[in-house]
Order: C-alpha cells, then sequence, then structure tokens
C-alpha cells in the first residue's frame, strides 16, 4: 500500500513548511506514473561495451574479501546481490590484467559502501556533524595514502569504510606513477568533499535548481577517480600535458556529464521511492508549473545527445603525436576509458537490480520506469 503523501514530511524546527510544501507538491505531480525509457547507450552509437572476462572468478574472491570488511552484514549483502559491481568494473576496464581488476572491483565496493553511509537513507544522512568527521577521517586516509609518505596503516577505531580503503589505496597507489597518484589523490578529495555538499543541498530550505545540481554533481562526481584509474588498469602514464590539455579535460568533463546525466534517468525510481528529490529529472519538473515528468525525461535524454556530439568533436583537438604511435595509442586508451564511464555505467544500470527490477528492462535494453511507492 502506497503511503499518504500527506505525512511524507511534517514541519519540525529543522524543516520549513515551504520545503514540505514544495516536495510534496512536485511527488504530487509525478506519483503513480509511469515512463518508458529508450536504449541510453544508442545515443552514443560511436561507444561499444565490452567487458572483461574474469567475472565469475573474481566474484569468487570477492566473496572471501567481504566477510574481512567491518562493514554491516546486512548492507554487504544488499549490494552484493543488487549491486554486482564486478560487472560494473569489467565494462569499465574491460582488457586490464585479472589481478588488477581484483583491486578495482573492491574500490567500487569502497566508494558504495561509503557513499551510501551519508546518501538518503544512510546512517548520516541526516548527521551533519557525523558527515564531517566520515569525511575528516577519509581525507586523512587518502593523504596518508597517497600523499609524499605513504603510511597504510588505519589509525585504532576507524570506521569500516575508511579501514577498507587503506590497502586499496595502497594496491592502487603501486601501479601509479608519482604525477598518477597526486592526480588520483585531489580527484578523490574532490569526491569526498562533494558529496559532503551534496548533503548540504539536500538538507536546504528549497529543492536546488537544477542547472545549479547538474554543476555540483558534474563537478565531484565519483567517476573522475575511475578515469585515472584507466592508467593503472591499462599499465601506461598520460603525460601531465596531454591530460591538461582542453581538449582531454573537455573530454573528460563531457563523459562526467554523460554519467550524471544518464544516471540520474535510470536511478529515477529508485530515488523517487526514497523520497529523494535532488534528482535531475524531478528538478526540472519541479522548475517549470508547465514540465511533465515525460518532458523532464526527454529534456534529460536530449542533454546526453548535446553532451555526446560535444565530446565526439573535442578528440579531433587533441594532441595527437606525428611520430610517437605509442603516446597516440595511451591518448586512445584514455580517451576510450573516459568513454566507458558513460558507456559501462549504463550498461551496469540495465543487467543488475540497483535501479530497476530485471523484469522492467527488455530485450531491447528500454527501461519501464514506475514512480510508484511499493
Amino acid at each position: 500500500m502506497a503511503p499518504d503523501i500527506n505525512h511524507l514530511w511534517s514541519a519540525s524546527a529543522d524543516t520549513t513548511a515551504s520545503l514540505v510544501d514544495e516536495r510534496r507538491s512536485l511527488i504530487k505531480r509525478v506519483i503513480n506514473q509511469k515512463a518508458l525509457v529508450l536504449n541510453i547507450l544508442s545515443l552514443m552509437p560511436e561507444w561499444p561495451s565490452e567487458l572483461q572476462p574474469d567475472i565469475d572468478e573474481i566474484n569468487k574472491e570477492i566473496d572471501e574479501w567481504l566477510p574481512t570488511v567491518d562493514v554491516a552484514e546486512k548492507k554487504k549483502a544488499k549490494h552484493r546481490a543488487r549491486g554486482n559491481y564486478t560487472l560494473l568494473t569489467a565494462v569499465y576496464y574491460p582488457h586490464c590484467k585479472k589481478d588488477k581488476m581484483l583491486v578495482l572491483t573492491k574500490f567500487l565496493y569502497w566508494i558504495f559502501f561509503w557513499d551510501d553511509e551519508i546518501d538518503t537513507g544512510g546512517e548520516l544522512t541526516e548527521d551533519r556533524e557525523g558527515t564531517r568527521l566520515c569525511c575528516e577521517e577519509t581525507s586523512k586516509c587518502i593523504d596518508d595514502c597517497l600523499g609524499p609518505d605513504p603510511d597504510y596503516t588505519p589509525p585504532p577505531n576507524s570506521r569500516g569504510t575508511v579501514e577498507m580503503l587503506y590497502p586499496i589505496l595502497r594496491d592502487l597507489r603501486a601501479g601509479l606513477s608519482p604525477v598518477s597518484t597526486e592526480r588520483l589523490r585531489l580527484e578523490l578529495h574532490d569526491y569526498v568533499n562533494g558529496v559532503g555538499r551534496q548533503q548540504q543541498v539536500r538538507q536546504g530550505d528549497d529543492l536546488p535548481d537544477p542547472w545549479y545540481h547538474f554543476q555540483i554533481r558534474s563537478d565531484d562526481v565519483g567517476v573522475i577517480p575511475s578515469i585515472t584509474q584507466n592508467e593503472y588498469a591499462m599499465e601506461f602514464e598520460l603525460p601531465e600535458y596531454v591530460r591538461r590539455h582542453e581538449a582531454m579535460e573537455a573530454i573528460v568533463q563531457e563523459c562526467t556529464k554523460l554519467t550524471v546525466l544518464l544516471n540520474d534517468v535510470l536511478s529515477l525510481q529508485k530515488e523517487f521511492r526514497v523520497s529523494q528529490l535532488e534528482n535531475l529529472v524531478l528538478l526540472f519538473v519541479n522548475s517549470d508549473a508547465n514540465l511533465t515528468l515525460h518532458g523532464a525525461i526527454d529534456k534529460v535524454l536530449g542533454l546526453i545527445r548535446e553532451h555526446y556530439k560535444i565530446c565526439v568533436a573535442a578528440e579531433d583537438r587533441l594532441p595527437w603525436s606525428k611520430d610517437d604511435e605509442k603516446l597516440n595509442q595511451d591518448i586512445r586508451e584514455y580517451v576510450r576509458g573516459c568513454h566507458r564511464l558513460a558507456t559501462g555505467t549504463a550498461y551496469w544500470s540495465y543487467t543488475c537490480e540497483r535501479y530497476v527490477k530485471a523484469s522492467q528492462v527488455n530485450d531491447k535494453f528500454e527501461v519501464l520506469l514506475d514512480l510508484s511507492y511499493e
């Protein structure tokens, strides 16, 4: 039985009546609607999806590793059943070696465990001080492991999601150049700080402007470290002048935006059902009294088409070498890694049950989103 939306929130010292009314009004405009969304991969036609072949073997090793991780058993079981982060790793890094795939899979388990502590429904969702302390502990871990004087020993009484990160970053550092290690350190700090900022937005007096939400999500989303980890996966070092070239910066930014856009479409049902309304589709509906749910989805799909074209156009401007084919190969691999962050996230979203049930996805990878409460 669906909950009475008039009782989803009640005004309190921390929640203004205007915020309650705004959220309640938005829910009324979209509740119980369904939307059939086209295969988002078809909007990125030049970027194929491939899978690393060792998924089953890696999952066996993950099942041996998870009991050693100090995270609640219920949470571990939920993520293992619905997330299939080994599949996500396989589609992000389809040509990496098995040993590296294991480390990269552990990193993705960490990022989902850690993010869910603070995201809507997590232990720290409404605890700003607890979130601040969690972010501080995590930032210390990042500096301990990736800073100039590495220390891979977790402090006593570290929370489980911080303790598990120390050996993961140790192993990543062992396969990265000093320049790439520093880049990863900064990107992880941006991600951690961004999660804290997003929590503050969710606790704000009003739902955010959709374009502001899109900007902060694009700036701080956790896929950017996974782009740098492509150098670890494929055992190459991208020169810093290439990484900071305006065309490469554009490709990284556009692939990040594509990942945010497609994720907000494919996670819409899940986020609606836990009352996480800071979703780009819902924020577009909220910002325009005349825009329907279907119109907002079409708007986001249109943005995916737009940013895909921008990204493809940027490749012609990359600093290709006239005589160093190895450099050109590394540039191509780095760019493909950027592409796979977008296509891989979409492919994974269709083939696991983190966001929707398998029965909601047809053989064309069209998904029927259902904005009802179950």
